[in-house]
């Protein structure tokens, strides 16, 4: 079923792209997937190739609306020009860090242009489920193989962003696809930044649980430790299939429940790591991801299903 957005999201059919306006190809708009205050989420096709993609337009309801013609996209009168700069430059920079993100567990920008008075990215269709959703249809919690063959590759995506200087400032279960044959991939970079452009402005999507505390003022120093609390927070997540108190919550008391809390796995390798790595100061912080690649090995390689494997092998 689409979600109607009042008549704002394109309609089913729409074309948009083409040579003509940079773009590699035509994409044909098939359903809409998601809205929020900045952007809307399609389903599409690409109407050469007839391979399904996503297309994400930017559209912050709040600034434009949508033309006569059910395409163009209008600012409304009246509206702040620098904030709507901001908006928009924060948009093009998505698409920017990206393609400079290319990588097996980072979601794929295939292309990206401006027309109708606005932009667009377009990325690979995935199938599957987001991490939050996998996690809570699971009877029991997760165990350490799950953890092990999602979680390295996620944070190898992150290793290699980090490396090229991108922080993605927005990592959480949502942002995290398990995909039908197993793999996982890094999805939104609606919030990442360059290390090196910090005070560009960009808006930052903190979300409870999962978020630092640096990333709620723009002033404080950012870098790849944010996204390695926020990694934490999805290993808690994983394990204990909530979240971990918000940061702001825990400000003069940082008690945390260990991990395995009330359930019958204790996760002794990964829970001083994770803990570490929810530190609400960055200097207390766990600040290299190979801990955590090493807790979830050990996890893996003293658990029962690694010994089964062994024994029958």
């Amino acid at each position: 079923m689409d979600i109607s957005l009042n008549g704002n999201d394109l309609k089913r059919n729409s074309i948009v792209g083409g040579k003509a306006f940079g773009s590699s190809f035509a994409y044909r708009i098939r359903k809409t997937l998601a809205s929020s205050e900045l952007s809307i989420v399609y389903a599409a096709r690409n109407d050469e190739e007839g391979t399904r993609c996503i297309i994400k337009e930017f559209f912050p309801k709040a600034w434009v609306r949508r033309g006569k013609d059910g395409v163009s996209v209008r600012r409304k009168a009246g509206m702040a020009e620098e904030k709507y700069g901001l908006l928009w430059n924060a948009f093009l920079n998505e698409g920017e860090l990206l393609e400079k993100s290319r990588h097996p567990g980072v979601v794929r920008c295939l292309d990206r242009f401006e027309q109708n008075g606005t932009a667009y990215i377009v990325t690979e269709y995935l199938e599957g489920v987001t991490l939050d959703r996998y996690i809570a249809d699971l009877r029991e919690e997760a165990d350490p193989e799950f953890l092990y063959k999602t979680m390295i590759p996620l944070i190898e995506a992150l290793e290699h962003i980090h490396r090229n200087g991108v922080i993605h400032r927005d990592v959480k279960p949502g942002n995290i696809m398990i995909g039908k044959d197993g793999s996982v991939k890094l999805l939104d970079f609606g919030s990442a930044i360059s290390v090196h452009e910090q005070n560009g402005g960009y808006p930052i999507f903190t979300t409870a649980g999962y978020s630092p505390l640096e990333l709620y003022s723009e002033k404080s120093r950012q870098g790849p430790i944010s996204d390695i609390y926020s990694l934490a927070a999805v290993l808690y997540f994983c394990c204990q299939k909530n979240a971990p108190t918000d940061v702001r919550k825990r400000l003069f008391d940082e008690q945390l429940e260990r991990l395995g809390t009330g359930l019958r796995r204790s996760w002794p390798f990964l829970s001083p790591i994770v803990k570490r790595g929810l530190a609400v100061s960055q200097d207390k912080r766990c600040a290299s991801l190979r801990w955590f690649k090493a807790a979830l090995a050990m996890e893996y390689a003293t658990s029962p299903s690694f010994r089964r494997k062994r024994r029958s092998g």
